[in-house]
């Protein structure tokens, strides 16, 4: 899932301003892949672990001292809605813990830039059930 410039984006009590982009990624973590004597191909593929890892990134104008730190654990809550409207606005929500924080400087038209990039890991409430939950 991509979410270019959400409305509203919460991490435990703390709001997080000037996000530009959410990006929800799913990968194997364990994977099992079988083959035949019959050929080169698999004939078989599973995916028995999987982790979710959610990529915060944001525009900086000063230092924040309320950012967030690894190990930190919350909960992750954005809401969005298709015309930046109320119209079919949803909230995603998931229990997850900062992996890293990292920041890049540039140089831009207007002078120095600074932006923020939060790497999470979102939890299961069972390992079976999806992290994110999402409602209207």
């Amino acid at each position: 899932m991509l979410v270019f410039a959400p409305q509203r984006v919460r991490f435990d009590s703390t709001e997080w301003t000037d996000v530009s982009l959410i990006a929800v990624d799913r990968a194997a973590s364990r994977e099992a892949v079988e083959w035949t004597d019959l050929g080169p191909h698999p004939t078989f593929a599973d995916v028995p672990e999987q982790r979710t890892t959610v990529r915060v990134v944001r525009r900086l104008d000063r230092g924040d001292p309320a950012a967030p730190t690894p190990g930190q654990a919350g909960t992750l809550a954005f809401e969005v809605s298709p015309a930046a409207t109320e119209a079919g606005r949803r909230t995603h929500s998931a229990a997850c813990v900062v992996l890293g924080v990292r920041h890049e400087l540039g140089i831009g038209a207007k002078g120095p830039t600074a932006t923020q990039t939060i790497e999470l890991v979102a939890l299961s409430t069972d390992g079976a059930a999806d992290p994110f939950a999402v409602w209207e």
